[in-house]
């Protein structure tokens, strides 16, 4: 039986619909009872509607966590990494749960998400929801291909999942870090193509790395590349779709690793200045308003922690 919830490793669907949530009840058996659940509801919907590749998850706050789950805390996880040096800030924002859904029909993650808000009742608030789309066949709002050296096929789920070696207890679980950004289009058109690519280090119609010798000063490609300091790959899939309108726009960004530490190193090279004193020059024209880290358990935790309680 697959293990892991839909939405984690699925490919890109044209909607999304992320559902940021607190808890209002005290009562812990009911909110295990009814997340338990929320898989198989969205496995439900998305037979109803087959053709749309209706996938999603429910993912649980750093906070939210030790009240639901006191007994099993996994290993390395803890709230959104501090990020903020000079202008460059990312506050973190506390939930304790996220719904995200994603198909190809609008109207199917709408109905959707109706039908997990009755389920939870008036045992949750949304705090925020967010409408994202895929944007030019999967190209930032900036206009370059979003990620584009992001792991295929079965690496996806060998970077996102954790693996029974980690955790019996995990296995087929994901650590996820969340960030809303807010482009400034403006500034970022004013720029001209010729300076666009020299931030993101890439061209902006293929997608391929400049030449080293084209390159002036940092890039973004050189402070998101997936190597650490060692030069050790680093386990990150990224899920991220556009979202706004014609007044404010950016990216939503979903961050899924079964090594959390490695992608909040990740984070960090991309904010703080190294020792050239330099950053991710793209922060200069986005901005991370939501900032959440959470964990998205397996199906067959949700299912055993459900028992446990039962009994």
């Amino acid at each position: 039986m697959f293990k892991a919830q839909s939405g984690i490793c699925d490919e890109p669907n044209l909607h999304g619909l992320t559902l940021f949530c607190h808890v209002m009840t005290d009562d812990v058996d009911v909110m295990r009872r009814k997340i338990a659940r929320i898989p198989s509801i969205i496995d439900e919907l998305s037979d109803r509607f087959s053709e749309a590749m209706l996938n999603g998850f429910i993912a649980i706050g750093s906070e939210y966590w030790d009240i639901l789950y006191p007994e099993h805390r996994p290993e390395g996880f803890g709230s959104f990494p501090e990020l903020r040096e000079g202008h460059r800030d990312a506050p973190e924002q506390v939930f304790d749960l996220l719904i995200n859904l994603r198909s190809d029909r609008y109207d199917a993650n709408y109905l959707a998400a109706r039908t997990l808000n009755e389920w939870l009742g008036y045992d949750i608030e949304i705090a925020e929801h967010v409408h994202s789309f895929r944007y030019l066949d999967g190209r930032d709002l900036m206009g370059f291909v979003d990620a584009p050296d992001n792991p295929r096929g079965l690496r996806r789920r060998n970077v996102a999942l954790i693996d029974k070696q980690q955790s019996d207890l995990f296995e087929h679980s994901s650590y996820l870090f969340v960030q809303k950004f807010k482009h400034d289009l403006k500034r970022w058109d004013y720029l001209g193509i010729e300076r666009q690519e020299q931030v993101l280090g890439r061209d902006k119609v293929t997608s391929e790395k400049l030449p080293e010798a084209d390159i002036i000063g940092v890039t973004h490609a050189s402070k998101t590349r997936l190597l650490d300091k060692n030069e050790q790959p680093i386990p990150l899939l990224r899920q991220n779709m556009a979202w706004g309108d014609t007044r404010e726009q950016g990216m939503l960004a979903m961050y899924f690793t079964c090594q959390p530490k490695a992608v909040v190193n990740w984070l960090k090279q991309r904010y703080q200045e190294d020792d050239s004193n330099q950053y991710d020059p793209l922060l200069d024209y986005t901005q991370a308003t939501v900032n959440s880290a959470f964990f998205v358990p397996s199906r067959a935790f949700l299912a055993l922690s459900l028992e446990r309680s039962a009994c």
